[in-house]
């Protein structure tokens, strides 16, 4: 399993940390948990750890691109944590197109990401 999703026990902050391969069976354990995770609170905020990224498979776009068109509006911050350059340049670029308040963390910053999204006042 590429992907390992967690959630805090308290805030309506979710963590998912990639390590590779991102599969279907990624997504489709991931995403239903989620989905919960978002009706539990309303609106959360998202911690995205990107260790390394080699992929993923051709049917995890559709269903992310369905999940993110349900949920966009749901999601209220995102911190992106990663040294992959090309991530970090394509996320900032992306960031104009979503209504989500974005930071970007180098991974000697998780700790730094984790706080920023328990308390982003």
């Amino acid at each position: 399993m590429a992907c390992i999703y967690t959630e805090h026990d308290t805030l309506p902050v979710a963590e998912l940390r990639v390590t590779g391969h991102v599969t279907e069976n990624d997504m489709n354990q991931i995403l239903p948990q989620m989905a919960a995770f978002i009706e539990k609170h309303g609106k959360i905020r998202i911690i995205e750890i990107i260790e390394s990224f080699e992929g993923f498979d051709p049917a995890t776009i559709w269903k992310g691109i369905r999940f993110d068109a349900e949920h966009l509006r749901d999601v209220t911050h995102a911190a992106v944590v990663t040294d992959i350059g090309w991530i970090g340049i394509m996320t900032q670029a992306a960031s104009w197109m979503v209504p989500v308040t974005l930071r970007m963390f180098p991974m000697e910053e998780l700790g730094a990401a984790r706080e920023w999204a328990a308390n982003p006042g």
